[in-house]
């Protein structure tokens, strides 16, 4: 099912966080050239932020998942960890920025933070819904 998630990740970047990031580019835009270039950047950055935290988005959504059915309601992860930083960044971008999750940080030594993500699950669902995506399916189950 990880077309799926792919294709809910691609749906939230396309009509949440694309969005965004084009009335940023409109906003700085100095001339009419310079915005169709600017958009057209922010749009590829995208596409290669997508492709290098797909991964780390699918597996931030299955340990959400893991500690729901534990009957927590927030994952932490260490960004000393590589995995862990990648999951932080792709979670942050893609669901709390626009609004589907929310994120604390506490220090633990100089510049290094553990992230606390807690999904908003009732608003990522209805997203899911949108894009046409079951994501109780998409999203593979945890073992108990």
């Amino acid at each position: 099912m990880a077309d799926d998630l792919d294709r809910l990740l691609r749906y939230i970047v396309n009509h949440y966080i694309a969005q965004e990031e084009l009335k940023d580019v409109e906003r700085d835009a100095t001339s009419v050239g310079d915005l169709a270039a600017s958009q057209r950047r922010a749009l590829r950055e995208e596409e290669q932020r997508v492709e290098a935290l797909a991964g780390p988005f699918r597996e931030g959504l299955l340990r959400a998942r893991a500690a729901r059915q534990a009957g927590g309601n927030a994952i932490s992860l260490d960004d000393r960890d590589p995995l862990e930083n990648l999951i932080a960044d792709a979670m942050i971008h893609f669901l709390v920025s626009p609004g589907m999750a929310t994120s604390t940080t506490r220090e633990t030594e100089p510049m290094h933070y553990i992230y606390t993500i807690a999904v908003d699950w009732e608003r990522l669902l209805g997203v899911a819904r949108q894009a046409r995506v079951d994501l109780d399916a998409a999203i593979p189950h945890a073992s108990p």
